[in-house]
């Protein structure tokens, strides 16, 4: 069995969420398209960015204090 962290076992449900919202809010007409790919852009460079550890720390320790 593999050891996976908590971070890791989050990314893909927080993934799913976000996808599921970003899609609503296109479907409602909230968001153009165009504006949904600069924003998964942006979201696809922070990730390869050196803020990203420090992000995903803050969103697993904002989800282990809501859900703990």
């Amino acid at each position: 069995m593999t050891d996976v962290s908590d971070a890791q076992a989050l990314q893909f449900p927080m993934v799913v969420i976000f996808g599921l919202i970003v899609f609503m809010l296109v479907r409602a007409g909230e968001l153009r398209v165009w504006q949904v790919c600069v924003v998964g852009l942006f979201g696809f460079y922070l990730a390869q960015s050196s803020l990203a550890p420090s992000i995903t720390a803050l969103v697993g320790s904002l989800l282990g204090a809501l859900f703990h």
